[in-house]
């Protein structure tokens, strides 16, 4: 997991899943979350998302928040 933190200040598209589009921001990674709290616990998965800095202008609708603890799956090189 320690490879993860390499994802920090990449460029990547994130798909942000809204209730009537997707819409794709391309951004910067600003940090990687691991929540493994429960895997060992209850053997639940592994919930990793990261956190990106917008670097083109953000759609109408399209919140800061959003771009926080977007899950990995989201993400793809830019």
């Amino acid at each position: 997991m320690k490879d993860l933190n390499q994802l920090i200040n990449q460029k990547v598209i994130a798909t942000i899943e809204s209730d009537d589009r997707d819409y794709e921001i391309e951004g910067t990674v600003l940090n990687v979350d691991i929540n493994d709290h429960y895997f060992h616990e209850k053997g639940e998965p592994i919930y990793i998302s990261v956190s990106i800095q917008p670097t083109t202008a953000l759609p109408p609708g399209i919140d800061l928040k959003e771009l926080h603890e977007i899950p990995l799956e989201n993400i793809r090189k830019a």
